[in-house]
């Protein structure tokens, strides 16, 4: 299921951190916590996939500016999307946010003005993708638990094979069996990198359009789910161009 949730501004002048996917992240789940207790516990269990995403917090018409590491906004509206292949979690999320709609992300307030539903795309074999939010890929480098977590970009040849080993993660995760189908080849189509702060740590994502062909069972975990990783801190979202 997609949803956009449309948000008002409550000050004329917001001020809000660039970095603010966990923030956002924060409000999600506190959202979700209301309406279902339990199953906010099951989305905080470590070494599982969440399997939902969203994008980052967008403005219409650009109406904001950077200053430093902060998005001061002087629009009247914003919104975000969310993705997710458990249904629950998206009707638990709404029920959330609508039963105390007004959130706060990064210290600026909004109030939940309209959640809707969004037409999904029947996901084929080959497909084009753009990104609502950065693809994080990395792998731990070291043994013996002396080592570090290296993020990847396109041009490393692991950065692939990494997306493809976590789609197939993520669907047996979901359905409890290995796709019949576990092929994917990516292109690239353009990049640009970003340096993505969530809490404390720093991370080396991309904004990407890129074709993807192979495994129509991948495909649609990874237009569903979210491509590469820390899809719940916001990273991985991606639409059908």
């Amino acid at each position: 299921m997609r949803l956009k949730v449309n948000l008002a501004p409550l000050e004329r002048r917001s001020v809000i951190d660039l970095n603010h996917h966990y923030h956002l992240a924060s409000a999600i789940y506190r959202a979700i916590e209301r309406a279902d207790p339990s199953l906010s516990l099951e989305l905080h269990r470590p070494g599982i996939p969440k399997l939902f995403t969203f994008s980052k917090l967008m403005i219409p018409g650009r109406r904001f500016r950077i200053e430093g590491e902060k998005m001061v906004v002087y629009g009247d509206s914003a919104h975000f999307f969310f993705s997710t292949m458990r249904n629950e979690i998206a009707e638990r999320l709404v029920e959330g946010l609508l039963s105390k709609p007004e959130i706060e992300i990064s210290g600026a307030r909004f109030l939940v003005s309209e959640v809707r539903v969004m037409r999904e795309k029947k996901i084929g074999s080959r497909e084009r993708f753009v990104t609502l939010s950065p693809i994080n890929v990395s792998r731990y480098a070291g043994e013996n638990g002396n080592g570090r977590v290296i993020d990847l970009y396109p041009k490393d040849v692991e950065f692939y094979e990494i997306i493809r080993q976590n789609l197939v993660k993520k669907y047996m995760a979901h359905y409890r069996k290995t796709p019949e189908n576990v092929d994917l080849e990516i292109k690239p189509l353009s990049v640009k990198a970003k340096r993505i702060r969530i809490k404390n740590t720093y991370h080396r994502c991309v904004e990407m359009v890129f074709e993807a062909r192979g495994s129509k069972e991948l495909l649609e975990v990874g237009y569903k789910a979210g491509f590469g990783a820390k899809n719940s801190m916001g990273l991985g979202m991606v639409k059908v161009v």
